[in-house]
């Protein structure tokens, strides 16, 4: 059974705040930031360069990796760190090899860091990619047809959250995923509100690429991330930026061989080993309350508090409503109010941090987490209340 008390005790920003973000950056528990600030001394005391701290750089990056993939349900030898969700999906498209002739299938609900890059291969590269428009209360069959009607036999990539940033539209991944590898297809997957959310198996949904943060509802540090490369794509997939990884053998006369079937290809030199240690903790953290565990509660949260706002006059959810399609993760607009200026009567009178959206609706969300509880909804459903009594 989730201890929400205990967790809530453990995380410092919630005495000051009623933190309702983490789908864009979530609160570290102590232990997180000890970890990173011990990490920190003891390279400080040592010598960042000392035999002691490189040995402990490389049980790091070890540790992290196997975390990831005990999370994921992988191999760590699938596992590639990274920056972000960004910087993953960005070795996929970037490392890919595109022809004119190419399609890559998204929606218009997604982010820009999974739209901006696909829009750029057809910038350079004459790709075609196709935007399915997603409602936020389309069925899991709504969806998977729109996304059929736009698969052509040239289809090569379908790009698409797990979870919509947008409106917390949960996606049927693994239905998407057999759609997309029936037309010969391989699945991006950006998992950057997923992560931590809600319990994901590559396996099970037979993924190719997933990747994913630590800085969000994984409630690690910013700077950190993980890229799941299925074993059998690692060898296509190449590394656009470069560094000694890249080679499994070099000389000073001009001879490389390259690396091929290793994610150690896409490594470049120093990453913040406290910081890929603060990101295996919040991971552990997670992964020892039970995701299962977590999305249950998440779930139920994001129930209560779409029938709380909805209940509102003038209050109109824009996530889905019911069913297998919602998530922890829930947006709602006030007519007549800019939600710019619910945002920020909701910081100024009561301490709660959510954020806006500009699309599909100007809207406010919040970010129910596993820390989170019905009073921090009521919270947000009073002020909205004296909100609305105000204009």
């Amino acid at each position: 059974m989730l201890d929400v008390p205990k967790v809530r005790e453990a995380i410092p920003a919630l005495r000051k705040t009623v933190y309702l973000n983490s789908g864009f950056s979530g609160p570290s528990p102590q232990v997180v930031l000890d970890t990173i600030q011990q990490e920190l001394r003891f390279e400080a005391e040592e010598g960042p360069t000392a035999p002691p701290v490189l040995a402990r750089h490389r049980e790091n990056r070890q540790r992290a990796q196997e975390t990831v993939a005990r999370l994921l349900n992988a191999t760590p030898e699938e596992i590639v760190l990274t920056n972000n969700t960004t910087h993953g999906i960005n070795i996929v498209l970037s490392g890919m090899t595109w022809r004119p002739e190419d399609e890559v299938v998204t929606c218009d609900l997604e982010h820009g860091s999974i739209l901006v890059p696909a829009l750029y291969l057809k910038r350079n590269y004459g790709v075609t990619v196709r935007i399915v428009r997603l409602q936020a209360n389309d069925s899991p069959g709504t969806v998977l047809a729109q996304l059929e009607e736009a698969m052509r036999p040239r289809t090569k990539l379908v790009a698409l959250s797990h979870i919509q940033y947008s409106n917390g539209q949960l996606l049927p991944m693994k239905e998407i995923h057999a759609l997309a590898h029936r037309y010969g297809a391989h699945v991006l997957v950006d998992g950057a509100q997923s992560v931590g959310h809600m319990p994901v198996d590559v396996q099970d949904m037979d993924a190719d690429y997933y990747a994913h943060t630590g800085h969000k509802w994984a409630l690690g540090p910013d700077g950190v991330g993980a890229l799941y490369v299925k074993r059998s794509l690692i060898e296509e997939l190449e590394p656009r930026f470069l560094g000694g990884s890249a080679a499994a053998a070099y000389d000073r006369e001009g001879n490389l061989t390259a690396r091929t079937d290793s994610v150690m290809k896409f490594n470049l030199s120093t990453t913040s080993s406290p910081l890929i240690a603060g990101f295996t903790v919040s991971l552990s953290l997670l992964q020892d309350i039970g995701l299962d565990e977590v999305w249950r509660y998440n779930l139920a949260l994001g129930a209560y508090a779409r029938a709380r706002l909805a209940a509102m006059p003038r209050v109109r959810i824009t996530s889905p409503l019911e069913g297998p399609l919602t998530t922890g993760l829930v947006a709602f607009a006030v007519d007549g109010v800019e939600p710019r200026e619910v945002t920020t009567y909701l910081w100024e009178q009561g301490q709660v941090v959510c954020r806006t959206l500009g699309y599909p609706d100007q809207a406010i969300r919040l970010s129910l987490h596993c820390f989170n509880n019905e009073e921090d909804v009521d919270r947000v459903a009073g002020l909205v209340g004296r909100l609305l009594e105000r204009s």
